[in-house]
């Protein structure tokens, strides 16, 4: 049976949908295509017609992972314009690790992205993968910031503050006032 265009697109979103809460739940590894299916409600074989492989879903939700996070970045900075650089970027930054802290996201950003990215195909990575530098980069050239010593070293800077997320249990009950201390401290020694 074949499927109508909006039946494809239903189901696709269905299918990034489930595998995104896989992604946080179970991981990419224990997660299979026919677990996938079932929870969509398509046959095993149909799961080929939108995906070639388990890899592609779930580096497709990798892809709306990473361009929400750039779209919540871009959106807080848009939202701060004539706030002193220093500011803007910390607002930025804040909104990436809340969003992330919300969603669950970075427990398969840690602990499956690097496995993804190893399994994908050359091709496929050189297509469509880009590295968190060149978008944070575009990101402070679209609205003028320029990082005082570089932005590679902006750019680590800030996957490193993104990276407390993953340690938030650890620092219990007092990360948001640590979050904002250690974002905007950074933040004004990066930014003029």
């Amino acid at each position: 049976m074949a499927f109508t265009d909006y039946e494809t697109e239903q189901l696709r979103k269905a299918l990034l949908k489930e595998t995104r809460h896989c992604a946080v739940t179970l991981g990419m590894k224990k997660t299979s295509v026919e677990q996938l299916t079932k929870a969509v409600g398509i046959a095993k074989g149909s799961f080929y017609k939108f995906y070639e492989s388990k890899e592609m879903l779930f580096f497709a939700v990798l892809e709306n992972i990473h361009s929400e996070l750039y779209g919540v970045a871009d959106h807080a900075l848009s939202e701060t314009d004539g706030l002193p650089p220093s500011e803007r970027a910390a607002k930025a930054v804040l909104a990436v690790c809340w969003r992330l802290s919300d969603t669950g996201d970075m427990v398969f950003i840690e602990h499956d992205a690097k496995l993804l990215l190893q399994r994908l195909p050359e091709g496929v990575k050189k297509e469509h993968y880009h590295d968190d530098e060149t978008h944070i980069r575009l990101l402070l050239e679209k609205y003028g910031l320029v990082p005082k010593r570089g932005i590679s070293l902006a750019a680590a800077t800030v996957r490193g503050l993104i990276l407390t997320v993953s340690h938030k249990e650890q620092i219990g009950g007092l990360y948001p006032q640590v979050l904002e201390t250690l974002v905007y401290g950074a933040c004004r020694e990066l930014f003029k």
